[in-house]
């Protein structure tokens, strides 16, 4: 074989590998280039404790580092104790270490996939503390296709379209509508959106859910006031 067939035949070796090699990045079957930074959640790096909030008072750090250092032990004697990883989630989110709790919260969402519990804790901190709302909308319509029946998972939803969502407020009454059609007698998720159609200058309307709740809740003097007050409208 001369020279310049071996060199042809090794150009065209070379030409067909790295098609293949495309094909198969393009399949990702193998991840050429760079790789996603997905971190690995693990117990040992999840039992940290570090105060973010500056404003924590000293006596309140001690109860903080007390309370750590308890559930961390039971932790470490049984990591799959998902009533203490709820809790250290807890501990972290007061001491103003928002990532940590979100990172625990995850890891307990991972090793009970069937819970509602740490999908609804991981709504509230990223709507709410993380400023990332479209997540905290994510997590808790996870929340409730986790558990449909606990109306407050609805207004949860509800709070974060019409508080942390620009341009989104109205479907406050949307969520709300759509959970009362679910709970129709539940003067929890009545109340919240009288209130709304009071607040929103709605009068018609706030009457006729003040009277429902009037009607639901008898004892509510706050709510008989109000519907008065609409009343002289």
């Amino acid at each position: 074989m001369s020279k310049k067939t071996i060199l042809i035949s090794a150009i065209i070796i070379i030409l067909v590998l790295a098609a293949g090699g495309f094909y198969t990045y393009k399949k990702n079957l193998i991840p050429f280039g760079k790789k996603p930074a997905v971190e690995i959640l693990t117990p040992e790096k999840l039992l940290t404790f570090q105060i973010k909030d500056k404003n924590i008072q000293p006596e309140a750090i001690k109860i903080y580092q007390d309370r750590f250092d308890e559930v961390a032990s039971s932790l470490k004697k049984n990591n799959d104790d998902f009533n203490s990883w709820l809790f250290l989630g807890i501990i972290k989110k007061g001491v103003g270490d928002f990532e940590g709790a979100r990172d625990v919260w995850t890891y307990a969402a991972q090793i009970r996939p069937n819970s509602s519990t740490p999908l609804a804790n991981l709504a509230d901190l990223y709507a709410n503390f993380l400023n990332q709302p479209a997540k905290g909308l994510d997590m808790i319509k996870k929340a409730i296709a986790s558990d449909p029946n606990d109306y407050n998972f609805y207004l949860m939803m509800a709070e974060i379209y019409r508080y942390r969502v620009p341009g989104q407020e109205a479907m406050y009454e949307t969520a709300i509508l759509d959970a009362i059609q679910k709970f129709p007698d539940n003067p929890n998720l009545i109340g919240p959106l009288a209130l709304y159609y009071r607040q929103t200058n709605q009068t018609k309307k706030a009457i006729e859910f003040y009277e429902k709740l009037v009607k639901l809740a008898p004892d509510n003097q706050a709510a008989k006031e109000d519907l008065a007050e609409l009343r002289k409208k």
